[in-house]
Formats: structure tokens, sequence, C-alpha cells
């Protein structure tokens, strides 16, 4: 089939029917970006056509109302509420972690008004925009400065530009990380300048291999913590203290990519313990990177912390300016971090109320789901025995006994992709897992104040499968 044989209609026919104009003058677009937008859609109509991934040709009607609905879902925040059934804390895909309500309202009182982000009210001149957080980090940890970028991959990127551009970077085999995306750690050291030098092996790597590595053309040595993934049985790996020993004998810099930016005992939440960013301070790294939306909680976002000598070459790196938090991350993480200051302040940031979380309250809270929904004519919901996940890149196999719902569909004529797909058009979004031919929502990780419009979204998806 060729294009010609298509009778699309024209655009100016099509921004005359009655559905597109009256969407055109709801949602006041403009309308020659309108009459655009409409002939957009028109071009990948026919390409799919043409194509095979569209068989029928559309009516006007059907078509306009598409273009339509299309303008009314541009107008709209691309960035949504979803509740989150996926039993995944951290899930990388939905945002990674909560932010506690209190932090909302400190930071729209930053964002709606000017702010100090770069003057020194005492002084009256140009200020350090990372100051508090220099100073937050300095009393929570023991830095004596920091720094933040936009997340840890950043904060590579800057360390080995501004310690090891051109010039050896020494690290392990075994640490040669990937994170999601496929962004990989030897990537990272090479488009920043450096040089990778891998030592050791895969399972083992000792503290002679590191001495032995180091020369003058040595920029640094980098350690990076497995927060991905593990390596067991016949293993050994240099220790941070070893590290500052060899880098500190050799006069060159020990960085230390901690990733999660844990500052507490995971241990209280029935978690594996982590090495906290302040241990690793505590054994002379020159500097420790982790992530501000992981173990810590916070927002998206590259924390540089260390000592104040090679913080500031970092600060004075040409790409710093290229990398650095906008205003928006600056004050996300101050409120998140002002949150460890209080007594038992961090078990209120979310991610830390979900960790903590007991199989048996979630269980009860499913139970109670499925008696409210027992009416349904076409879902079948049962409470089921569940394992949620930190995720997010860390702690790799760490499992939380957790409860929630399972769903299965009573009608033969539906498909559990077809039931995903109508939970995803709610609104708000409920995303979950198919796993043994059902559907689980892991309660874990839906908020108790959130459970009237997960059943709302349930009881909108029976009536739309019992349609005939």
């Amino acid at each position: 089939m060729t294009k010609k044989d298509f009778r699309l209609p024209q655009i100016d026919k099509l921004l005359r029917e009655p559905v597109l104009q009256e969407a055109i003058e709801k949602l006041q677009i403009r309308r020659e970006l309108a009459s655009r937008h409409a002939r957009l859609f028109v071009d990948r109509t026919r390409q799919n056509l043409i194509s095979g991934k569209a068989t029928d040709e559309p009516t006007i009607e059907a078509l306009a109302a598409a273009i339509a609905a299309d303008l009314e879902k541009l107008c709209q925040s691309g960035i949504k509420k979803v509740l989150n059934g996926t039993g995944v804390i951290l899930s990388t895909n939905l945002g990674r972690a909560p932010l506690p309500e209190q932090v909302i309202e400190q930071l729209s009182k930053a964002l709606c008004s000017y702010s100090n982000l770069e003057f020194d009210l005492e002084e009256g001149g140009r200020g350090e925009r990372t100051e508090q957080i220099s100073n937050l980090l300095g009393l929570l940890i023991g830095s004596q400065s920091a720094i933040v970028v936009n997340n840890c991959a950043s904060a590579v990127m800057l360390a080995v530009k501004a310690l090891s551009d051109q010039k050896e970077t020494i690290v392990s085999r075994g640490e040669l990380i990937e994170i999601g995306g496929s962004f990989r750690l030897p990537d990272v050291i090479t488009s920043s300048g450096g040089r990778l030098k891998e030592i050791g092996t895969t399972n083992r790597t000792r503290a002679s291999d590191y001495d032995k590595a180091v020369s003058e053309n040595t920029g640094m040595i980098m350690k990076c913590h497995r927060s991905n993934y593990q390596v067991l049985g016949f293993t050994e790996e240099t220790s941070i203290k070893e590290l500052v020993e060899i880098g500190s004998k050799h006069g060159v810099p020990v960085v230390y990519d901690l990733g999660g930016g844990c500052l507490v005992d995971l241990q209280q939440f029935d978690l594996v313990a982590e090495p906290t960013v302040q241990a690793t301070l505590e054994s002379g790294a020159d500097l420790v990177l982790f992530s501000g939306d992981k173990l810590l909680g916070g927002p998206q976002a590259g924390i540089i912390a260390g000592k104040s000598a090679t913080v500031a070459k970092l600060r004075k790196s040409p790409i710093y300016r290229a990398l650095r938090a906008d205003k928006t991350v600056i004050a996300l993480l101050e409120a998140v971090l002002n949150q460890y200051l209080y007594v038992d302040g961090y078990k209120q940031l979310p991610v830390f109320k979900l960790a903590a979380l007991k199989k048996e309250s979630l269980w009860k809270r499913a139970e109670l789901a499925a008696q409210k929904l027992n009416d349904l004519q076409c879902l079948d919901l049962t409470p089921i025995a569940l394992e949620s996940t930190m995720g997010g890149g860390s702690l790799p196999g760490e499992l939380l006994p957790s409860a929630g719902l399972a769903i299965k569909i009573k009608k033969s004529n539906s498909s559990l992709s077809h039931l995903s797909r109508l939970l995803r058009q709610a609104e708000p979004a409920v995303i979950g897992k198919v796993t043994d031919n059902q559907l689980c929502l892991d309660f874990r990780t839906i908020d108790v104040s959130d459970e009237a419009d997960l059943l709302a979204a349930l009881r909108s998806v029976d009536r739309q499968l019992s349609k005939p």
C-alpha cells in the first residue's frame, strides 16, 4: 500500500470538527500550534498505516477525537503521581524515595520567591550555594567540606576530571560497576579524561595490587561499593583503611564511591548493615561520593564530601558549574538533612517508614481491602504474602517480608496485560507486578492515605472489564 492510497482528511477540515474545536477552546491552545500538532498526528497515523502498525483507516470523527485527547494529554504535567504496588521502595522508574510533606512545604517557601541561593546575608556579597549543606554534613558525618552535583555519576566525573585528568585512576576489576540505564564506571572515567587502570581479579583484589599499581602517572585510587550486586564465595577486597594507607604513602588521593549514602544503622529495620558515610570518612578517605535519593532518603543528587583541600579542587574545576545542583535540589536536600538533626527525625523519612512496616500490619490492610471489594464482578482479590526490596541499586539480595493483594481476572476473554494497562490509565495510575498468572500489589509501597484511590481504581477497572 502506498501513501496515496489513504484518504486522511485535510488539516483545516479536521480543525473544524466539533470535538477538536471544543478541545482547542477549552484548553486555550494557540490555533497555529493546534494546527501543527494535528498535522504531526496525521503524519504519524499515515506512517503507522504504511508500516502496518495500524490496519484500519480512521474516520475523520475518530481522528479529531484522538487529536483532541492527545492535546489534552500534552497540556497535563508529564510527571504524575502513581501508586507503587511493586514493593520496590526505591524504584528508579517510579522516582525513587518519596519525600516527606514538611520537606515539600519548606521547598514551596524557598521556590515561590527570591532566595539567598548564592547570597551571603551576613556580608551582603556573593555566597556559596552549598554552604548550609556543607555545614549540616560537617555536623552529621564529620566532613570538612561538601558540594552537590546532579547525581553520583556526575560526582565520579567531577572527581576524575579534577584529580585524575589525563592520569590513571586505579580501580579493582571487581568494582567496575554498571548502574541503571547501561552506564558503566569505566566509560564514565574515560569520558572524564581519566585513564582507567584495572587491577586484581573479579573476585579478589589485595592491598598489594593497589600498591604495585601506583606510579608517577597515578591521579587517584578509587574504591566502589558494590551496592547493586554481590560477589560471593572465594573473595577478597581491600578495605578503605588499607587504601588510605597506600594513598598516604604515595601522596595519591583516595576516593570512595559509596553509592547509597547511608547515615544510620539499617539493622534497626531488619536490613543488612551498610557502611555509613561517617565511618568511611573516619577511615581517612579524601572524598566520599554518595547519592541523595537512595538510602539517604532525599532528592536525586550526587554528594561529594571530604577534606577541604580536595573538595576545593573539585569546586574549581570548569565542569563543576555544568554539573552542580540547582536551587530546587539544594532546598530539598537541606530539608531532608535537617531531619537527621532531630531525635529519630530520620525515621519520619518515607524510605525508612516504608522499610519499618511489618508484614502483619500489611496483611491486615490487604484483608480489609479485599473485603471492601468482595462485590467486584470481574476481579478476584485475595491477600497474599510477598517480599519487598529496597531497590534503586541498594542492598542487593535483601528482602523484606510483606503482604498485599493478588488479583486474578474471572473473565476468560481478558488478560493480565490488559488489566495492567487499565490500572496504568487510572487517576492516579496504579503500578503492580505480574507473577504466577496474577497481578500483585504490594501494600508496603502503597501509603494508607492512598488506599481510597487504589480501591476506586480497582472498582473503575472492574466496571470497564464488565462491559460487553
